[in-house]
């Protein structure tokens, strides 16, 4: 199966998980919560998450590793959730699945991620005038990463989605000398 078909099944999957907090008792937030944890446990087991995507594993063997691996900090829904994949031969889908949830989460909450890169750390301040900037620009909730890059000299590099704005002094330099070379 090519990308472009696992990531129009893991967006299936994800609707399904969004429309969860409709239909039960059981929050965005809570899901979210389980997502989370369950992404850092297959991250953190590559072993883990190899066994669980496995062809020649049985279904049954599957379903009792997840029952034990993820018992502690997972709803029943979304340990069946969970089965569901492994049934489906779907769980290598799961990470996917995880990060197109998200995405539609922060869509309907109206909220943004914005990636900002500096040389230096910056004061909270400066900070707060950066989030506040691009949530008058971008009319939405702005959740904001920092990053330090000692390599971009001075500015900032602003990453929204696929758009980057690079004002940093490495890339007028670059800039510069493209123009030279020409």
């Amino acid at each position: 199966m090519n990308s472009s078909e696992n990531q129009l099944i893991a967006l299936r999957y994800a609707k399904s998980l969004l429309e969860l907090d409709k239909t039960t008792e059981l929050s965005n937030l809570v899901i979210c919560k389980n997502l989370e944890n369950i992404k850092e446990i297959l991250q953190s087991s590559n072993e883990l998450f190899e066994v669980l995507k496995n062809p020649v594993i049985s279904i049954n063997q599957k379903e009792e590793i997840i029952g034990e691996v993820f018992k502690a900090d997972t709803d029943t829904l979304i340990m069946n959730f969970l089965k569901l994949l492994v049934k489906e031969g779907r769980f290598e889908l799961i990470l996917e699945i995880i990060r197109i949830y998200n995405n539609l989460l922060d869509k309907l909450n109206n909220i943004v991620k914005a990636e900002v890169t500096s040389a230096v750390t910056l004061e909270d301040e400066f900070k707060n005038q950066i989030e506040n900037k691009l949530k008058e620009k971008l009319n939405k909730d702005v959740i904001v990463n920092y990053k330090t890059d000692k390599s971009i000299i001075a500015g900032l590099i602003y990453k929204i989605g696929d758009d980057v704005f690079d004002s940093s002094l490495k890339n007028k330099f670059e800039k510069i000398k493209k123009a030279i070379i020409k």
